[in-house]
């Protein structure tokens, strides 16, 4: 039988997605998926037991998944034939560097994401991978930083339908601040916003574009840059309230969204990262085959000239025809100094070797500073 939706990974985020995407209209048939056998069967009958208190009985199903085993992932996924994938796996979070100790933990926030591409992409890269020797044909929602795993994936023929949250997670916080200051509904505010994560990773430093258009009329010169600016959140967080896992309810919303979007074949406009495996984040029109919407004034070239400046704020130098991801001079140092990790660059196919060794590095760094290891590592 062919199912609507697989959910991958039923983590914070990923247990989110699964509450939003049990209670959709239209939405009969979904199969959550995790390494861990036991807790995911628990999630997974909690959701269902808990719409059902609602009136709501999609039938949710539970399998267990490896995507370590490529060969096996592919029989899964040639069995289920879903419709769409909303991949919420990964090797870590965003949030592991908060855990280390001040100092530590600021050096690395501000190196960006980008030198711990390769913990977001290896377990996206074998579903991939898999999806391609399944013969299946779905869209794929990829949670994990898209910004650079979506092209990196694009680059070696394993394309990726569209991403969410990272810049979409901005939207919000600019639309709020527009609609305050000119006292009118936040619903009446369209903004088109063009940036690479590395925007929030230097706390809006980073180059970025944005239109802000409200009943028409384009209102852009009202609202400096320093003021969009302010809207980005602050990098660090205090590691206490960390032990466990912070919200994640407005970033699964986002991914939510987008995959609705893509579902339903809506034709709304959103943001996401890496759509048609372009780096950084874009407006995009929510259809099937999502595309990338710009103001005419901005061309797609100006917009990933954007986004590939944007990059070098989040540690990443360059993406190569192949594949392959270079990681700033100054990430690599900080990494170096900070988890005694040494790696300037790698392929896609040593994306697993890199995971692996960013992870121990880490964790002699935990075990050093004698910081709790939360179980959820």
């Amino acid at each position: 039988m062919t199912r609507d939706v697989l959910i991958i990974g039923l983590g914070a985020l990923g247990s989110h997605i699964l509450e939003l995407i049990a209670t959709t209209p239209g939405i009969n048939n979904i199969v959550c998926a995790d390494v861990r056998d036991e807790e995911g069967s628990e999630i997974t009958g909690c959701t269902a037991r808990g719409v059902a208190q609602r009136g709501l009985y999609p039938n949710i199903e539970f399998r267990k998944i490896d995507l370590f085993d490529v060969k096996d992932t592919a029989e899964l996924l040639k069995e289920l034939e879903p419709r769409m994938i909303i991949n919420a796996s990964t090797l870590s979070t965003w949030w592991l560097p908060h855990l280390l100790p001040v100092e530590i933990s600021h050096k690395i926030l501000k190196a960006g994401l980008g030198p711990w591409t390769p913990t977001h992409l290896t377990l996206t890269y074998n579903l991939m991978k898999a999806l391609k020797k399944s013969g299946v044909e779905a869209k794929i929602i990829n949670c994990s930083y898209a910004d650079a795993v979506n092209p990196i994936l694009a680059r070696v023929g394993l394309p990726v339908t569209l991403g969410g949250g990272n810049l979409d997670l901005l939207t919000p916080r600019i639309k709020m601040y527009v609609a305050k200051k000119l006292g009118i509904p936040m619903r009446e505010v369209l903004l088109f916003l063009v940036c690479h994560h590395g925007v929030i990773s230097s706390v809006g430093e980073a180059p970025f574009y944005y239109k802000i258009v409200v009943r028409d009329k384009d209102v852009t010169s009202q609202f400096s840059i320093e003021e969009i600016r302010k809207t980005v959140p602050p990098l660090y967080r205090p590691a206490k309230a960390l032990m466990e896992a912070p919200p994640q309810y407005d970033i699964a919303q986002s991914f939510v969204k987008n995959a609705l979007g893509v579902y339903f074949n809506t034709g709304e406009l959103s943001h996401s990262p890496g759509p048609a495996g372009l780096p950084g984040g874009y407006p995009v029109r929510l259809t099937a085959e999502p595309q990338v919407v710009l103001p005419e004034e901005l061309t797609l070239d100006e917009a990933v000239r954007i986004n590939e400046h944007g990059g070098r704020w989040d540690g990443i130098e360059k993406i190569e025809d192949d594949g392959t991801l270079l990681v700033t001079d100054e990430a690599y140092n900080v990494l170096k100094e900070t988890l005694n990790y040494d790696c300037k660059k790698f392929k896609p196919e040593e994306t697993e070797k890199r995971a692996k060794e960013l992870i121990a590095c880490y964790k002699d760094t935990l075990k050093k500073h004698r910081v709790p290891m939360p179980d959820w590592i």
